[in-house]
Protein backbone atom coordinates (compact mmCIF):
# COMPACT_ATOMS: atom_id res chain seq x y z
CA UNK A 1 0.00 0.00 0.00
CA UNK A 2 2.81 2.37 0.64
CA UNK A 3 3.96 1.99 -2.58
CA UNK A 4 0.91 2.07 -4.42
CA UNK A 5 0.15 5.55 -2.69
CA UNK A 6 2.35 7.09 -4.66
CA UNK A 7 1.77 5.50 -8.22
CA UNK A 8 0.76 7.86 -10.55
CA UNK A 9 -2.72 7.50 -11.46
CA UNK A 10 -3.16 6.34 -15.22
CA UNK A 11 -3.99 9.24 -17.91
CA UNK A 12 -6.83 8.70 -20.05
CA UNK A 13 -4.48 7.35 -23.04
CA UNK A 14 -2.97 5.27 -20.98
CA UNK A 15 -6.05 3.26 -20.18
CA UNK A 16 -7.63 3.00 -23.76
CA UNK A 17 -4.28 1.65 -24.51
CA UNK A 18 -5.09 -1.02 -21.85
CA UNK A 19 -7.94 -1.65 -23.15
CA UNK A 20 -7.12 -1.81 -26.68
CA UNK A 21 -4.61 -4.39 -26.13
CA UNK A 22 -6.51 -6.64 -23.69
CA UNK A 23 -9.63 -6.50 -26.21
CA UNK A 24 -7.05 -7.73 -28.82
CA UNK A 25 -5.42 -10.59 -26.90
CA UNK A 26 -9.30 -11.79 -25.68
CA UNK A 27 -9.94 -12.27 -29.51
CA UNK A 28 -6.90 -14.96 -30.15
CA UNK A 29 -9.20 -16.91 -27.51
CA UNK A 30 -12.22 -16.88 -29.68
CA UNK A 31 -13.98 -14.70 -27.32
CA UNK A 32 -16.26 -12.02 -29.97
CA UNK A 33 -17.92 -10.48 -26.95
CA UNK A 34 -17.03 -9.35 -23.03
CA UNK A 35 -19.00 -8.38 -19.87
CA UNK A 36 -16.72 -6.26 -17.99
CA UNK A 37 -17.49 -6.69 -14.05
CA UNK A 38 -17.00 -3.27 -12.46
CA UNK A 39 -16.60 -0.54 -15.09
CA UNK A 40 -15.15 3.06 -13.32
CA UNK A 41 -15.63 5.63 -15.04
CA UNK A 42 -12.25 6.08 -15.90
CA UNK A 43 -12.23 2.89 -17.57
CA UNK A 44 -16.39 3.84 -19.21
CA UNK A 45 -15.10 6.95 -20.86
CA UNK A 46 -11.96 4.86 -22.52
CA UNK A 47 -14.17 2.22 -24.16
CA UNK A 48 -16.50 5.04 -25.44
CA UNK A 49 -13.00 6.47 -26.93
CA UNK A 50 -12.55 3.06 -28.72
CA UNK A 51 -15.69 3.23 -29.68
CA UNK A 52 -15.68 6.52 -31.20
CA UNK A 53 -13.42 5.51 -33.29
CA UNK A 54 -14.07 1.71 -34.47
CA UNK A 55 -11.69 0.33 -32.61
CA UNK A 56 -12.93 -2.16 -29.81
CA UNK A 57 -11.82 -5.20 -31.41
CA UNK A 58 -14.69 -7.76 -29.68
CA UNK A 59 -18.20 -6.63 -28.00
CA UNK A 60 -18.06 -5.21 -24.73
CA UNK A 61 -20.83 -5.38 -22.23
CA UNK A 62 -20.07 -2.61 -19.25
CA UNK A 63 -21.06 -2.98 -15.50
CA UNK A 64 -20.93 -0.35 -13.80
CA UNK A 65 -18.95 0.31 -10.49
CA UNK A 66 -21.57 1.48 -7.94
CA UNK A 67 -18.92 2.39 -5.50
CA UNK A 68 -17.63 4.69 -7.91
CA UNK A 69 -18.97 8.49 -7.22
CA UNK A 70 -18.24 8.91 -11.18
CA UNK A 71 -20.57 7.16 -12.95
CA UNK A 72 -23.65 8.55 -10.77
CA UNK A 73 -24.01 10.41 -13.95
CA UNK A 74 -24.48 7.50 -15.91
CA UNK A 75 -27.19 5.87 -13.37
CA UNK A 76 -28.52 8.97 -13.66
CA UNK A 77 -28.81 9.16 -17.84
CA UNK A 78 -29.83 5.39 -17.57
CA UNK A 79 -28.69 2.78 -20.18
CA UNK A 80 -26.83 3.34 -23.03
CA UNK A 81 -26.61 1.10 -25.77
CA UNK A 82 -24.64 1.75 -29.10
CA UNK A 83 -26.92 0.89 -32.62
CA UNK A 84 -23.95 -1.82 -33.32
CA UNK A 85 -23.58 -3.24 -29.61
CA UNK A 86 -20.42 -3.00 -29.69
CA UNK A 87 -20.84 -0.97 -26.42
CA UNK A 88 -23.93 -1.29 -24.24
CA UNK A 89 -24.14 -0.23 -20.82
CA UNK A 90 -26.83 -1.00 -19.08
CA UNK A 91 -25.37 -2.92 -15.78
CA UNK A 92 -24.02 -2.71 -12.31
CA UNK A 93 -21.70 -4.67 -10.53
CA UNK A 94 -21.67 -5.21 -6.67
CA UNK A 95 -19.91 -7.05 -4.60
CA UNK A 96 -22.10 -8.82 -1.24
CA UNK A 97 -18.80 -10.95 0.00
CA UNK A 98 -15.35 -12.32 -0.56
CA UNK A 99 -14.13 -15.29 -1.62
CA UNK A 100 -14.12 -19.01 -0.90
CA UNK A 101 -10.46 -20.31 -0.65
CA UNK A 102 -9.30 -16.93 1.84
CA UNK A 103 -12.83 -18.25 3.83
CA UNK A 104 -13.72 -14.61 2.93
CA UNK A 105 -17.49 -15.89 1.35
CA UNK A 106 -20.35 -15.18 3.92
CA UNK A 107 -21.65 -18.68 5.35
CA UNK A 108 -24.85 -19.12 7.41
CA UNK A 109 -22.60 -21.33 9.50
CA UNK A 110 -19.27 -21.11 10.84
CA UNK A 111 -16.55 -22.43 8.25
CA UNK A 112 -15.28 -26.61 8.36
CA UNK A 113 -12.28 -25.69 8.97
CA UNK A 114 -12.47 -22.60 10.95
CA UNK A 115 -15.01 -22.69 14.12
CA UNK A 116 -16.43 -19.09 14.80
CA UNK A 117 -15.71 -17.68 11.45
CA UNK A 118 -18.50 -17.08 8.86
CA UNK A 119 -16.89 -15.22 5.87
CA UNK A 120 -17.11 -11.34 5.42
CA UNK A 121 -20.32 -9.31 3.87
CA UNK A 122 -18.75 -6.55 1.97
CA UNK A 123 -21.47 -4.35 2.59
CA UNK A 124 -24.00 -3.57 5.41
CA UNK A 125 -27.74 -4.35 4.82
CA UNK A 126 -28.56 -1.02 4.27
CA UNK A 127 -25.98 -0.41 1.71
CA UNK A 128 -26.39 -3.16 -0.36
CA UNK A 129 -30.49 -2.18 -0.85
CA UNK A 130 -29.51 1.19 -1.38
CA UNK A 131 -27.15 -0.23 -4.21
CA UNK A 132 -29.27 -2.23 -5.67
CA UNK A 133 -32.14 -0.29 -5.37
CA UNK A 134 -30.93 2.86 -7.20
CA UNK A 135 -30.05 0.62 -10.03
CA UNK A 136 -32.99 -0.94 -10.54
CA UNK A 137 -34.84 2.36 -10.10
CA UNK A 138 -32.33 4.13 -12.69
CA UNK A 139 -33.24 1.27 -15.04
CA UNK A 140 -29.90 -0.82 -14.40
CA UNK A 141 -29.34 -4.43 -14.60
CA UNK A 142 -28.27 -5.53 -11.05
CA UNK A 143 -25.25 -8.07 -11.22
CA UNK A 144 -24.17 -8.92 -7.78
CA UNK A 145 -20.79 -10.92 -6.64
CA UNK A 146 -22.18 -13.35 -4.22
CA UNK A 147 -20.54 -17.13 -3.03
CA UNK A 148 -21.05 -17.98 0.21
CA UNK A 149 -25.13 -19.34 0.86
CA UNK A 150 -25.52 -16.18 3.43
CA UNK A 151 -24.58 -13.95 0.75
CA UNK A 152 -26.53 -15.60 -2.01
CA UNK A 153 -30.05 -15.66 0.10
CA UNK A 154 -29.24 -12.20 0.95
CA UNK A 155 -29.29 -11.10 -2.26
CA UNK A 156 -32.06 -13.48 -3.48
CA UNK A 157 -34.19 -12.09 -0.93
CA UNK A 158 -33.31 -7.60 -1.48
CA UNK A 159 -33.69 -8.53 -5.33
CA UNK A 160 -37.12 -10.54 -4.48
CA UNK A 161 -38.11 -7.36 -2.76
CA UNK A 162 -36.71 -4.55 -4.73
CA UNK A 163 -38.26 -6.11 -7.85
CA UNK A 164 -41.44 -5.73 -6.61
CA UNK A 165 -41.01 -2.54 -5.49
CA UNK A 166 -39.31 -0.81 -8.52
CA UNK A 167 -41.12 -2.96 -11.12
CA UNK A 168 -37.64 -4.85 -12.44
CA UNK A 169 -38.51 -8.19 -13.29
CA UNK A 170 -37.66 -7.34 -16.87
CA UNK A 171 -33.99 -6.26 -16.14
CA UNK A 172 -32.70 -9.82 -15.98
CA UNK A 173 -30.91 -9.57 -12.81
CA UNK A 174 -27.97 -11.89 -12.11
CA UNK A 175 -26.01 -13.25 -9.02
CA UNK A 176 -22.36 -14.03 -10.35
CA UNK A 177 -20.92 -16.89 -9.04
CA UNK A 178 -23.64 -18.37 -7.08
CA UNK A 179 -20.88 -20.83 -5.85
CA UNK A 180 -22.54 -21.78 -2.63
CA UNK A 181 -26.48 -22.67 -2.15
CA UNK A 182 -28.69 -23.64 0.20
CA UNK A 183 -30.47 -26.23 -1.51
CA UNK A 184 -33.71 -24.41 -0.95
CA UNK A 185 -32.15 -21.65 -2.92
CA UNK A 186 -31.58 -23.33 -5.94
CA UNK A 187 -35.44 -23.16 -7.24
CA UNK A 188 -35.36 -19.58 -6.15
CA UNK A 189 -33.48 -18.34 -9.15
CA UNK A 190 -36.14 -19.44 -12.02
CA UNK A 191 -39.04 -18.28 -9.72
CA UNK A 192 -37.57 -14.73 -9.27
CA UNK A 193 -36.02 -15.10 -13.22
CA UNK A 194 -33.29 -13.98 -11.52
CA UNK A 195 -29.79 -15.55 -14.23
CA UNK A 196 -27.08 -17.29 -12.37
CA UNK A 197 -23.93 -15.98 -14.10
CA UNK A 198 -21.29 -19.16 -13.20
CA UNK A 199 -17.75 -19.78 -14.01
CA UNK A 200 -17.33 -23.62 -14.52
CA UNK A 201 -13.42 -23.15 -14.01
CA UNK A 202 -13.42 -22.12 -10.36
CA UNK A 203 -15.15 -25.72 -9.50
CA UNK A 204 -11.77 -27.23 -10.75
CA UNK A 205 -10.09 -24.57 -9.17
CA UNK A 206 -11.76 -25.14 -5.48
CA UNK A 207 -11.84 -28.76 -5.87
CA UNK A 208 -9.02 -29.60 -3.27
CA UNK A 209 -10.05 -26.91 -0.93
CA UNK A 210 -13.61 -26.64 -1.25
CA UNK A 211 -14.95 -29.61 0.99
CA UNK A 212 -12.35 -28.65 3.28
CA UNK A 213 -13.93 -24.74 4.11
CA UNK A 214 -17.66 -26.08 4.27
CA UNK A 215 -17.99 -29.63 4.46
CA UNK A 216 -19.18 -32.30 2.75
CA UNK A 217 -23.30 -31.91 3.56
CA UNK A 218 -22.79 -27.99 1.78
CA UNK A 219 -21.23 -29.41 -0.74
CA UNK A 220 -24.54 -30.58 -1.94
CA UNK A 221 -25.58 -27.10 -2.99
CA UNK A 222 -21.84 -25.75 -4.01
CA UNK A 223 -20.85 -25.77 -7.58
CA UNK A 224 -24.50 -27.09 -8.80
CA UNK A 225 -24.06 -25.73 -12.20
CA UNK A 226 -26.68 -28.93 -13.38
CA UNK A 227 -29.04 -28.54 -10.19
CA UNK A 228 -29.24 -24.94 -11.26
CA UNK A 229 -30.46 -25.93 -14.90
CA UNK A 230 -32.43 -28.83 -14.13
CA UNK A 231 -34.45 -26.45 -11.55
CA UNK A 232 -35.22 -24.00 -15.02
CA UNK A 233 -32.55 -21.48 -14.15
CA UNK A 234 -31.20 -19.15 -16.95
CA UNK A 235 -27.46 -19.32 -16.82
CA UNK A 236 -24.86 -17.54 -18.33
CA UNK A 237 -20.76 -18.97 -18.41
CA UNK A 238 -17.86 -17.08 -17.88
CA UNK A 239 -14.65 -17.15 -16.91
CA UNK A 240 -13.62 -14.89 -13.89
CA UNK A 241 -10.34 -13.59 -15.62
CA UNK A 242 -8.12 -12.51 -14.71
CA UNK A 243 -8.96 -14.24 -11.23
CA UNK A 244 -8.87 -17.51 -13.84
CA UNK A 245 -8.14 -17.58 -17.70
CA UNK A 246 -9.97 -16.15 -20.08
CA UNK A 247 -9.93 -18.86 -22.33
CA UNK A 248 -13.51 -20.08 -22.39
CA UNK A 249 -12.54 -23.67 -23.95
CA UNK A 250 -10.97 -23.91 -20.13
CA UNK A 251 -14.38 -23.41 -18.97
CA UNK A 252 -16.71 -25.88 -21.74
CA UNK A 253 -13.83 -28.74 -20.46
CA UNK A 254 -14.30 -27.74 -16.67
CA UNK A 255 -18.39 -27.85 -17.04
CA UNK A 256 -18.55 -31.13 -19.16
CA UNK A 257 -15.79 -32.80 -17.08
CA UNK A 258 -15.64 -31.82 -13.75
CA UNK A 259 -11.79 -32.41 -13.77
CA UNK A 260 -8.52 -30.29 -13.69
CA UNK A 261 -6.00 -30.33 -16.93
CA UNK A 262 -4.70 -32.78 -15.33
CA UNK A 263 -7.58 -35.22 -15.74
CA UNK A 264 -7.82 -35.47 -11.78
CA UNK A 265 -10.02 -36.51 -10.47
CA UNK A 266 -10.87 -39.53 -12.29
CA UNK A 267 -14.80 -39.55 -12.87
CA UNK A 268 -15.11 -36.04 -12.35
CA UNK A 269 -15.62 -33.93 -8.90
CA UNK A 270 -19.13 -33.99 -8.12
CA UNK A 271 -19.77 -35.51 -10.92
CA UNK A 272 -23.73 -35.50 -10.78
CA UNK A 273 -23.03 -31.40 -11.67
CA UNK A 274 -21.55 -32.84 -15.12
CA UNK A 275 -22.77 -30.68 -17.87
CA UNK A 276 -23.24 -31.89 -21.31
CA UNK A 277 -21.27 -30.37 -24.29
CA UNK A 278 -24.40 -29.11 -25.95
CA UNK A 279 -25.41 -27.54 -22.03
CA UNK A 280 -21.78 -26.36 -21.58
CA UNK A 281 -21.73 -24.50 -24.81
CA UNK A 282 -25.20 -22.88 -24.31
CA UNK A 283 -23.79 -21.19 -20.71
CA UNK A 284 -21.21 -18.77 -23.42
CA UNK A 285 -23.04 -18.56 -26.04
CA UNK A 286 -27.02 -18.20 -25.98
CA UNK A 287 -27.26 -18.02 -22.09
CA UNK A 288 -24.62 -15.10 -22.16
CA UNK A 289 -26.26 -13.30 -24.51
CA UNK A 290 -29.75 -13.72 -22.86
CA UNK A 291 -28.26 -12.18 -19.65
CA UNK A 292 -26.58 -9.48 -21.84
CA UNK A 293 -30.07 -8.84 -23.22
CA UNK A 294 -28.90 -9.56 -26.54
CA UNK A 295 -30.02 -12.73 -27.25
CA UNK A 296 -31.96 -11.36 -30.49
CA UNK A 297 -28.75 -10.51 -32.19
CA UNK A 298 -26.15 -12.76 -30.98
CA UNK A 299 -25.22 -15.77 -29.30
CA UNK A 300 -25.96 -18.27 -32.31
CA UNK A 301 -25.59 -18.44 -35.61
CA UNK A 302 -28.94 -17.58 -37.74
CA UNK A 303 -30.43 -15.14 -40.24
CA UNK A 304 -30.50 -11.57 -38.98
CA UNK A 305 -27.97 -12.19 -36.24
CA UNK A 306 -24.91 -10.36 -36.44
CA UNK A 307 -22.41 -12.89 -37.90
CA UNK A 308 -20.04 -13.13 -34.82
CA UNK A 309 -18.24 -16.75 -34.98
CA UNK A 310 -15.11 -18.29 -34.39
CA UNK A 311 -13.03 -21.11 -36.69
CA UNK A 312 -11.30 -23.91 -34.59
CA UNK A 313 -9.06 -26.64 -35.00
CA UNK A 314 -11.59 -29.50 -34.05
CA UNK A 315 -14.74 -30.33 -33.44
CA UNK A 316 -15.70 -29.45 -30.45
CA UNK A 317 -18.87 -31.94 -30.20
CA UNK A 318 -17.02 -35.11 -31.47
CA UNK A 319 -13.51 -35.13 -29.96
CA UNK A 320 -11.46 -36.40 -27.43
CA UNK A 321 -13.63 -34.29 -24.04
CA UNK A 322 -10.33 -34.33 -22.58
CA UNK A 323 -8.67 -32.41 -25.34
CA UNK A 324 -11.65 -29.45 -25.14
CA UNK A 325 -9.60 -27.17 -22.96
CA UNK A 326 -6.35 -27.58 -25.62
CA UNK A 327 -8.66 -25.97 -28.60
CA UNK A 328 -6.86 -24.23 -30.91
CA UNK A 329 -8.64 -20.92 -32.21
CA UNK A 330 -7.85 -20.21 -35.88
CA UNK A 331 -10.05 -16.79 -36.72
CA UNK A 332 -12.21 -14.78 -34.82
CA UNK A 333 -15.04 -12.95 -36.27
CA UNK A 334 -17.26 -10.15 -35.22
CA UNK A 335 -20.20 -8.49 -37.18
CA UNK A 336 -18.59 -10.03 -40.06
CA UNK A 337 -15.06 -8.38 -39.90
CA UNK A 338 -12.15 -10.71 -38.87
CA UNK A 339 -10.51 -9.70 -35.78
CA UNK A 340 -8.46 -12.53 -35.35
CA UNK A 341 -6.63 -14.66 -37.11
CA UNK A 342 -3.49 -17.27 -36.13
CA UNK A 343 -0.36 -17.56 -37.59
Amino acid sequence: NMVKRVIPADTEQQVIAYQRRALQKLATYGLTSVHDARSNASSIRAYQALAKTDSLAIRVYAMLDVLDKNIDPYLASGPILAEDHMLDIRSVKISADGALGSRGAAMIADYSDEPGHRGLLLLSDAELEHHIDRAMAAGYQVNTHAIGDLANQRVLDLYQKLMAKNHAVSLRHRIEHAQVLRPDDIARFSALNVIASVQPVHATSDKNMAEDRVGARRLQGAYAWKSLLDAGTRMAGGSDFPVEHPNPFHGLYAAITRQGQDGEPPGGWLPEQKLSRADALYLFTEGAAFAAHQETLIGKLAPGYYADFILVNEDYFSMPEANIWKTQVLETWVAGKRVYRAN
